[in-house]
């Protein structure tokens, strides 16, 4: 049971931020940076600059739940965090532009103590208020 409710909670987190400015294709260099931006934010629990990645009327659809707006999406971050996730990375495999959003897919990994999980994602961005924000993202865990 403990290992099924730490892989929903895994679920639950995993995702990607990228870079999408309307009107803009991003290069790779700018969504690898977003990456290791939200990495980082990740890796010293910093809820706030994780939440701000998204829309404020985001949705993220994961194993353990539908979580939509900044609010929430930040609780579900919060509770990956207080069972000691931890070396998380991401990695783009796909990226397009799809009119004024762009698309993103690729693989997320980290570790729970020493046991390290992966799984997949896909999102959607756009710009709001002139900084790139996710709308929403899907994300699941790999199957052992």
């Amino acid at each position: 049971m403990a290992f099924r409710s730490a892989t929903l909670i895994v679920c639950s987190l995993f995702g990607s931020p990228h870079n999408a400015i309307a009107g803009e294709i991003p290069d790779a260099a700018a969504m690898d940076e977003m990456h290791r931006h939200f990495s980082e934010a990740y890796n010293r629990g910093d809820l706030d600059s994780m939440a701000a990645t998204f829309a404020e009327n985001a949705v993220r659809v994961t194993p353990s739940g539908i979580f939509q707006g900044q609010d929430a999406i930040r609780r579900s971050f919060s509770d990956a965090l207080k069972l000691g996730l931890h070396d998380y990375a991401v990695q783009r495999t796909i990226s397009r532009p799809e009119g004024a959003f762009v698309f993103n897919a690729g693989t997320w990994q980290a570790k729970l103590g020493d046991k390290s999980f992966h799984g997949y994602y896909s999102s959607i961005l756009t710009s709001e208020g002139g900084q790139p924000r996710i709308i929403e993202e899907t994300v699941v865990v790999a199957v052992p």
